[in-house]
């Protein structure tokens, strides 16, 4: 188990971690989202030992061994698929008996052995970060942290990649991955909120859309006349957040019969046959909410 307690880091006088505490072991998989500039990269390079925190302290590192994957391609380009893992492997100390056995079980995992002999600066992005991956696990660690690992990745290697980590963390290792794609943490046994320098919350994903306090509803295929159904939405229902997706048009608020009541009386007058629905809250909507409340409101 590593444990986080009090960590506190500047950047330029600019406070990046402010009282980080939490501890990592327990969850396969913990994913750290939020917004640019809220300090993930940071705390990553921290519990890396890459960043020194000028508060706190972190314990639990006798013994644990740590795999970790940047933002950026950090391997060598000019060096083949191969020539970088048997680098990487010598750096951690494995035989070469023991990096060629673990090479190929990776090149297989990662199917990458077709791309062996390619330099790694050829490759394309997803095959790169897939190569990075493999490099931070041949050691087996105890925890591998990935810094944002499906930035600028199309959807499809989006998934193949979360695949890819679901398969790691069953093989022992403990996962803590940041992100800014809020639907990412579907992925996740666990999720925290990271807003601003400050960890807003640490929860498993399924107790954080429990505990949203809004109701949504939403109207379906409002077409061009959306704009003027929010304006109308909005003068019935005072306090309530409206906003679009597409065609669709979501309601969010906090109570409910007085808001379905006062919608669908006015609904009733569209010659459209527009109806409302309650639908489930989205990741997206949830985060939101938490990160409208740290900056100060009291969300939508």
């Amino acid at each position: 188990m590593l444990k986080l307690t009090n960590i506190s880091y500047s950047y330029r006088g600019k406070k990046a971690l402010d009282q980080i505490s939490f501890t990592l072991g327990g969850e396969n998989i913990t994913g750290l989202i939020g917004p640019d500039g809220a300090g993930k990269t940071t705390l990553l390079k921290v519990i890396a030992g890459l960043y020194r925190p000028e508060s706190g302290q972190i314990s639990g590192r006798e013994g644990f061994t740590l795999g970790y994957v940047s933002q950026f391609f950090g391997l060598y380009g000019e060096m083949s698929v191969q020539e970088n893992l048997h680098f990487y492997g010598r750096l951690n100390g494995l035989s070469y008996p023991e990096r060629t056995q673990r090479i190929a079980e990776l090149l297989h995992w990662t199917g990458l052995a077709s791309a062996i002999d390619r330099e790694a600066g050829a490759l394309s992005g997803g095959m790169k970060q897939k190569l990075s991956i493999a490099a931070a696990v041949l050691h087996r660690p105890d925890l591998l942290l990935l810094d944002e690992p499906t930035n600028g990745v199309d959807p499809l290697s989006r998934r193949e990649m979360w695949k890819l980590l679901q398969s790691v963390a069953e093989g022992g290792t403990k996962i803590l991955a940041s992100t800014q794609y809020l639907d990412e943490a579907a992925y996740c046994d666990q999720v925290m909120l990271l807003h601003k320098g400050q960890l807003l919350v640490a929860d498993s994903p399924s107790r954080l859309l429990e505990d949203f306090p809004f109701r949504i509803w939403a109207i379906r295929d409002a077409g061009r006349e959306r704009i003027k159904w929010m304006d109308k939405i909005r003068e019935v229902v005072p306090g309530c957040e409206v906003f679009s997706k597409g065609r669709d048009l979501y309601i969010l608020h906090r109570e409910e019969m007085s808001v379905q009541r006062k919608i669908n009386t006015l609904l009733s007058s569209s010659r459209d046959g527009l109806a409302l629905e309650e639908v489930n809250p989205l990741y997206e909507e949830v985060f939101t909410q938490r990160f409208l409340e740290a900056d100060g409101g009291k969300g939508r």
